[in-house]
């Protein structure tokens, strides 16, 4: 028994770091944004560097994407905030509401 218990563990501590787990929820680091898509049904997603990990983009888009969904009522003023951020190479953070890597609020760096 003790040594099925060893081999459990061992596995476990093995598997564990090797599994890839999202970013989410909170605030990201200051990241810069590295490509923005406005996606078909409205809403947008969001590349930063450094990359997000494990998020649920909205188009497929893959999971470094953040997004921000189309009924957000606050999506034209984050679309702005981004856009300025990436075009004057500034550092912004975005508040991850779950490990979706949905985007519900942003701040930009000084």
């Amino acid at each position: 028994m003790k040594k099925i218990t060893t081999a459990i563990f061992i596995l476990v501590s093995i598997i564990i770091p090797l599994h890839s787990f999202a970013d989410g929820p909170g605030w990201t680091g200051p990241s810069t944004v590295e490509r923005l898509v406005v996606v078909a049904t409205g809403g947008i997603n969001v590349k930063l560097s450094p990359d997000l990990n494990g998020c649920t983009s909205q188009s497929g888009y893959g999971e470094h994407y953040a997004s921000i969904p189309p009924n957000h009522t606050g999506l034209n003023l984050m679309q702005s905030n981004l856009l300025t951020a990436f075009t004057a190479g500034k550092k912004v953070r975005l508040y991850l509401s779950d490990d979706t890597c949905k985007a519900m609020e942003m701040m930009l760096e000084e």
